[in-house]
């Protein structure tokens, strides 16, 4: 690019990459750019780039620095994230809340600014991002911290969002290394379940030690409640011995006193003693101190009995309980004071314990739910299997129904042979009654004419009837060919499954296994368990809802859905509520029929005028959906394989099986022919929506697209809108394709002439008039990428409502993105 001019918000920023601000100049940053057209190379001068960082207000103050004396021919902008920009704008001073938030509106306008200036200029405008390793260790433990601040909240974790899927948009990760980290994931997973077990069992076996010790340590107490009373005695006989001590010789006098000092200190005693057994915590000092005080009154005790051996022996019986009491006591502070030590230390470690054991709960919570299962899909070749032995017994209803019309040619064949019987008769009595008057005559010429006519009806009938019969056979045997054939492709497909079932449930393989069930079977919608969550059995409505969890619907996948089914006086309908942030919609467009004080919703019936139009409008893929959720509804009830909650607990359900089955059967003479679907997709999330004055556009992720045979895991398109006005927004549209991960080409028309520093693109102007260029480009493309566009956008334009925003703000409402997307897809 030649000599550039480096830019920055702040000063400081310059010195954390390491670039001299000798010479450093103040200069300003458009904060909006007008991209209604983009500049060439030709315009883009060492004048312009000055002009670029000397921008007129608005603007936000930069700083400049020129690597030399040259002109410049770009300008590169150092970027730091917010958290990091936070930390390292208030490194030698406390910031007030007012000048945090004015830091980080500061930091946003620039980031905005360097993004618009980026796509105006390309090449010219590099973003450089300084690592967080820049920073001190201090330091980047504070940005750990301050970005979790920030994603606390909502609009600093959307800001948030943006800076670090901008600054991560170019790093493509494998999927090798995708696959490898989850299977070291699943490994840790069982092996933490390991030792979660061993520290549940290690956890148990301490609070069964816990309970054994809080056991001694009650008996321990009552033992010492005994010593104490067994000192009291103690005490009181030895006030009585020197009482007695009083009347004997006056060499006594001496043991007398020692005597009252013993008994003060014994009182001392059994206070400390007292204040032991009601204070646990306190108990080691404390027993020290009495264990060293008995020690010396025991051997004040035994001078004294040495001295007065030759006294009563009452004193020294008093000696020896002395001795017992005193040994129990000590024995018992030293077993309490070890016990207390070893409870403190056992707490210690029940709570390190009960933490660790609560974090691997968490960490295995987390990583099951991650976890896939695929028996979901061998339970949907078992429910075809039961669909199968449906299909037979139907067809020993139809044979059924042949015998009753075979029986019924018999029975008329009889008839005729009466009838022919009788008209003989009749004509033998008109012979011989031919005198008789001419009322008879015309009657029994009437009667005649009548059993004639009624003959030639039977013989008319009689090979209609023969017809049927022969077209009911046929019909049997071609039923029968269906049902072997349908057997053989449900064996092919579950060896095919049996070979994919090993494998990851988003490989391509699986995923286009998964495709050509849903073309063969397109009416086929499997799920894990329905639950009835409510319902009515009034005279004038009954209905159910219905939860259904894990479904399945050839590529597709739901986590939880409900529906609604009514029996209104008879008629019987489907009511869908409009789709929100809480509510899983799961056909892929919204008819609405009516609203309420909660929300809009969507009567499907095909009993009513009102509910087939409303069924004329959706997809077939969406009416082959509702014909699938209605049949696994039925299946779950006719095998009472539905939950309950306490509120549907009484409900009866009986008549629902025969009002399911006619729902089904009507709304497939109502369905469209089933054709093999081109364009599929899983979901559509949302990457980036950029914003500038007059110009947006929308980077939109199409996962797991299956086109034409071939697939794509991740297939990114970014869609434009230029020229947008305040409210009218715009009919200028533009798409962009770039390459696709591992150089994957995005279409047949394939590389393009356009490239930049991220890599090939191809960008196509659309706005509501093509010029001569504009439609030469459309023209360039291969007819099969036509195609693909266009069904692309169509699909696109369908299913914008169920666009995954990923907690980012989208600018323009939905409905103006798909105007202006069904308006482009009519270009091509």
């Amino acid at each position: 690019m030649g000599n550039k001019l480096i830019i920055a918000p702040n000063e400081f920023l310059l010195s954390y990459a390491d670039i001299s601000a000798e010479k450093v100049m103040q200069g300003g940053l458009a904060l909006t750019l007008d991209w209604s057209e983009e500049l060439t190379d030709s315009k883009k001068s060492d004048a312009f780039i000055n002009e670029i960082v000397n921008a007129k207000p608005p603007h936000i103050s930069v700083v400049i620095s020129q690597e030399s004396d040259k002109g410049a021919q770009g300008i590169m902008a150092l970027l730091m994230s917010p958290q990091d920009y936070i930390v390292a704008s208030f490194t030698n001073t406390l910031p007030e809340q007012a000048e945090l938030t004015e830091a980080l509106e500061n930091w946003n306008n620039y980031f905005k600014a360097l993004q618009q200036h980026q796509y105006l200029l390309g090449e010219h405008f590099i973003i450089q991002v300084l690592p967080t390793s820049n920073l001190s260790k201090e330091q980047q433990a504070l940005s750990d911290a301050v970005r979790s601040a920030l994603k606390s909240d909502v609009e600093t974790s959307e800001l948030l969002q943006q800076f670090e899927s901008y600054s991560a948009k170019s790093e493509t990760s494998s999927w090798v290394n995708a696959v490898s980290y989850v299977l070291h994931q699943h490994t840790n997973v069982k092996t933490t379940k390991v030792e979660c077990d061993k520290a549940n069992a290690a956890l148990n076996t301490i609070k069964t030690e816990k309970e054994i010790i809080q056991k001694e340590l009650a008996q321990k107490s009552e033992k010492i409640v005994q010593l104490t009373q067994q000192f009291e005695k103690a005490q009181n006989e030895l006030a009585s011995a020197v009482k007695e001590g009083t009347n004997t010789q006056d060499s006594f006098s001496k043991l007398e006193a020692e005597y009252k000092g013993v008994s003060n200190e014994l009182a001392i005693k059994k206070e400390e003693n007292a204040s032991i057994a009601a204070e646990n915590s306190e108990l080691k000092g404390e027993g020290e101190l009495l264990r060293l005080q008995i020690q010396q009154l025991q051997e004040e005790l035994e001078s004294v009995f040495a001295e007065a051996n030759d006294t009563k022996a009452a004193l020294a019986d008093l000696d020896k309980k002395f001795k017992d009491a005193t040994n129990k006591l000590t024995e018992a502070s030293k077993e309490k004071q070890k016990l207390t030590k070893e409870k403190e230390e056992q707490a210690s470690e029940n709570e390190l314990l009960l933490l660790q054991i609560q974090q691997l709960q968490e960490e295995l919570e987390a990583t099951f739910l991650k976890l896939s299962n695929l028996d979901v899909d061998f339970k949907r070749i078992e429910l075809d299997n039961k669909q199968l032995k449906e299909n037979a017994k139907a067809e020993e209803i139809a044979s059924a129904k042949d015998k009753d019309i075979a029986k019924t040619i018999n029975v008329l064949e009889e008839e005729k042979d009466l009838l022919l019987l009788q008209v003989n008769q009749l004509q033998k009595e008109l012979g011989s009654n031919v005198a008789q008057s001419e009322e008879s005559k015309k009657t029994n010429d009437a009667l005649i004419q009548k059993l004639k006519a009624k003959l030639a009806q039977l013989e008319t009938q009689c090979p209609e009837l023969q017809k049927e019969l022969k077209d009911a056979m046929s019909e049997q045997e071609l039923l029968q060919l269906q049902i072997k054939q349908l057997q053989e492709e449900l064996e092919f497909y579950f060896t095919e499954y049996q070979k994919l079932k090993g494998e990851s449930p988003d490989n391509k393989a699986l995923a286009e296994f998964k495709n050509k069930v849903e073309v063969r079977f397109p009416h086929l919608v499997l799920s894990e368990g329905v639950t009835l969550t409510g319902g009515a059995n009034q005279k004038d409505l009954q209905r159910l809802i219905a939860r259904f969890t894990q479904v399945e619907h050839g590529s597709k996948h739901w986590n939880a859905f409900s529906i609604i089914v009514n029996d209104r006086k008879g008629v019987l309908d489907i009511e869908l509520h409009a789709p929100d942030k809480k509510r899983v919609y799961p056909l892929s467009k919204f008819v609405k029929t009516g609203s309420n004080k909660v929300c809009d919703f969507s009567l499907l019936s095909p009993f009513t005028d009102a509910g087939k139009k409303a069924l004329a409008e959706l997809p077939a893929t969406d009416q082959f959906l509702l014909i699938g959720i209605v049949e696994e509804l039925h299946s779950k009830l006719q095998q009472n394989g539905v939950q309950r909650t306490e509120a549907t607990a009484n409900l009866d359900i009986t008549p629902w099986v025969e009002k399911l089955l006619k729902l089904s059967s009507a709304l497939k003479q109502l369905s469209p022919k089933e054709a093999p679907k081109s364009l599929t997709f899983k979901k559509l999330s949302l990457k980036q929506n950029m914003v500038g004055a007059a110009n947006e556009h929308l980077l939109i992720c199409v996962e797991n697209l299956l086109v034409n045979g071939s697939s794509y895991p991740a297939f990114d398109i970014k869609i434009g809108a230029k020229q947008i006005k305040d409210k009218a927004f715009t009919e200028y549209g533009s798409l962009e394709f770039r390459e696709l991960a591992n150089k994957q080409a995005p279409l047949a028309t394939w590389p393009p002439a356009t490239k930049d520093k991220w890599g090939l693109k191809l960008v196509l102007d659309l706005p509501a008039k093509l010029n001569e260029q504009q439609q030469n480009a459309i023209n360039s493309l291969k007819e099969e990428d036509k195609l693909f566009i266009k069904e692309l956008l169509t699909k696109l334009a369908d299913r914008l409502h169920t666009l995954d925003r990923k907690k980012l703000k989208v600018n323009q409402p939905l409905e103006n993105w798909q105007k202006l997307i069904s308006g482009m897809a009519t270009k091509f």
